[in-house]
């Protein structure tokens, strides 16, 4: 008692300078004490409860895929065991007899009948690299033709060797490397004669691709996987092939892992770990089953926000109870509730105001709240307008053309060489070029004026660099009305100029400008067109990403620049994007909206 009458003085004590003495002050305090502290009783116990279940789930989901991984290595080794059945056929034995006696000739006949043999066999399944019979004296006939065997060297033949023939007669090796510079791992069995004497051995080689076709596609969550590791705490697979063939202690930071239980175990590894192993026994095998335990974690942090999501819905949804309750006992108070529901959907609504308590001052603050946030819209609006404006022109400022005093020096050169006819044309087309730039100060100008302040453009290029390039312009006729923004074509084919046909060794350049309306979509489309030098494909996504994602970077600074006044004016959906030209070049496209 005397601790429960402590701790309820002490929120007296917290509770009184607040000066709850309101209706709707009580009514909230209330509730927050009655319907919050619950919820997260019951949150916390809910997500202890939660992440047992995971867990749990989580281990018997990786026992069934090991188990299913067991299976399936057993079925595959049950399957050559069947096979290997064939290992005292009638050929096979005499074969080897033959061979120890050393009778060559009386042992072709059955040589061929064997490649045949073991040629059928091998054909049984996709995985199969080789079939052989191989000799006490080291003779092997496989698929391939015959060899000789330095046994000593052949594990598989020692250990079969060296049992007894109440000894299971199924031995495996590997995986190892094999004549044709592949891995592999071995099957055989023990061929006895008729006095259960050790004559030689019947084996079966396997790519070891069957083992990732097994394990390959199992994924223990996002970044879980299965690995097999032999007796000798080798990794024979693993989703990493870097790591085959390394000890076990890489991954589990432990040499050895022979004195884990039989059966299936599962503990804790480095790096939060759960690890569960399970021992293949035909070969000694070890299956283990490796699953970050972060992802639980993350799992978990996803239902904590659900939670706490339910969690303050909940206390939304029993707020706007509290409300309608509140709104039952006072009728101002449910005239400032259905003031504010109409505000919510209209900022121009006013609450009306009829007493001067609590509740009429509550209304007069919602109304100067209302007129702030119309005013601070308003403003907002306002300034907006002028920052996209300001981005505009400043962009607009930065692609003018700068290519007047080279024009110039042209001129000057003309008129020395009196090529008068050529001075006119070049004034004429310099003058319409920045005519066009112009434009009395408008941002969208037809596509025919874009066409021809290109045109000009080209024409002033044409002049200056004599026969080194050619130019063409496709344009839709009924592209012409429609609008664009001023100077979107000519950074583009001054590109198209300075990094494309202009570095040609020995070829005749070309520049083509099409465009052409797409009908389904409403959209203009222009491609700038260069059988040029190209560029690299790095370097190519790299621009594509700087145009996709607006990232600021001092290089690209035309097509840059161009991208992002396309992008202000009507969205991120419209743009360039690069793509090479089949024989060499670049392929510039623009897409915009058809005004």
């Amino acid at each position: 008692m005397n601790v429960v009458n402590i701790v309820y003085s002490r929120l007296r004590n917290i509770i009184n300078p607040l000066k709850f003495r309101s209706l709707r002050s009580k009514f909230i305090l209330s509730f927050v004490i009655l319907s919050t502290i619950p919820m997260i009783i019951l949150a916390f116990f809910s997500y202890r409860v939660y992440l047992d279940i995971l867990q749990r789930n989580i281990q018997s989901y990786t026992s069934e895929v090991i188990d299913r991984v067991d299976r399936n290595l057993e079925i595959y080794i049950s399957d050559l065991v069947r096979i290997l059945e064939l290992r005292n056929d009638y050929y096979n034995v005499q074969f080897i007899k033959l061979s120890l006696a050393g009778d060559i000739e009386g042992n072709r006949k059955f040589t061929f009948r064997l490649w045949e043999n073991l040629n059928n066999i091998r054909h049984f399944k996709t995985e199969l690299r080789d079939v052989t019979i191989t000799t006490l004296g080291g003779v092997t006939v496989g698929c391939y033709g015959t060899t000789h065997t330095d046994l000593s060297q052949n594990e598989l033949f020692q250990t079969l060797a060296n049992r007894t023939v109440n000894e299971d007669k199924t031995a495996i090796w590997g995986p190892h490397p094999d004549w044709l510079g592949g891995y592999v791992f071995s099957v055989g069995s023990a061929i006895h004669g008729d006095y259960d004497n050790f004559l030689g051995m019947m084996c079966i080689d396997v790519d070891a691709e069957l083992l990732n076709r097994i394990c390959g596609n199992i994924r223990l969550g996002k970044t879980g996987y299965i690995m097999l590791v032999d007796e000798d705490n080798r990794i024979i697979y693993h989703p990493k092939p870097e790591l085959i063939g390394r000890s076990i202690g890489v991954l589990l930071g432990e040499s050895s892992i022979t004195d884990w239980k039989q059966g299936l175990t599962t503990k804790i590894g480095p790096g939060n770990q759960m690890i569960a192993i399970k021992t293949f026994a035909p070969a000694n095998w070890r299956i283990i089953g490796l699953s970050n335990r972060a992802e639980l974690a993350s799992e978990m942090h996803r239902i904590t926000g659900l939670s706490l999501t339910i969690i303050l819905i909940t206390i939304v949804v029993l707020t706007l109870t509290s409300i309608y309750f509140a709104s039952l006992l006072t009728n101002p108070l449910k005239e400032l509730q259905q003031s504010m529901g109409r505000a919510s959907e209209d900022l121009s609504t006013n609450v009306e105001i009829h007493t001067t308590d609590e509740i009429g001052q509550l209304g007069e603050s919602f109304n100067q709240m209302l007129a702030r946030i119309r005013q601070l819209m308003d403003q907002s609006v306002q300034e907006q307008t002028k920052l996209r404006q300001a981005e505009m022109t400043a962009l607009q400022e930065q692609i003018k053309p700068h290519f007047i005093y080279n024009t110039l020096d042209l001129i000057i050169g003309l008129l020395e060489t009196n090529k008068n006819e050529d001075v006119i044309n070049t004034v004429e087309a310099l003058g319409k070029f920045f005519r066009i730039s112009l434009s009395q100060g408008q941002e969208l100008i037809t596509i025919r004026e874009e066409t021809e302040h290109v045109r000009n453009y080209l024409y002033i290029q044409k002049i200056r660099h004599g026969d080194k390039y050619d130019y063409s312009l496709e344009i839709e006729e009924r592209l012409l009305k429609h609008k664009i923004i001023k100077l979107i074509l000519q950074p583009l084919v001054e590109n198209a100029i300075y990094h494309g046909v202009r570095e040609l060794d020995n070829s005749y350049g070309l520049i083509t400008i099409k465009g052409y309306l797409q009908e389904g979509v409403k959209r203009v489309c222009f491609e700038v067109i260069d059988n040029g030098v190209g560029m690299a494909p790095a370097k190519m996504d790299e621009i594509n990403q700087c145009l996709r994602e607006g990232i600021a970077v001092q290089r690209y600074f035309g097509l840059r620049n161009v991208n992002e006044r396309i992008r202000l004016s009507f969205g991120s959906e419209y743009g360039l994007k690069l793509t090479p030209t089949p024989g060499g070049g670049v392929t510039v496209a623009v897409l915009l909206p058809a005004i």
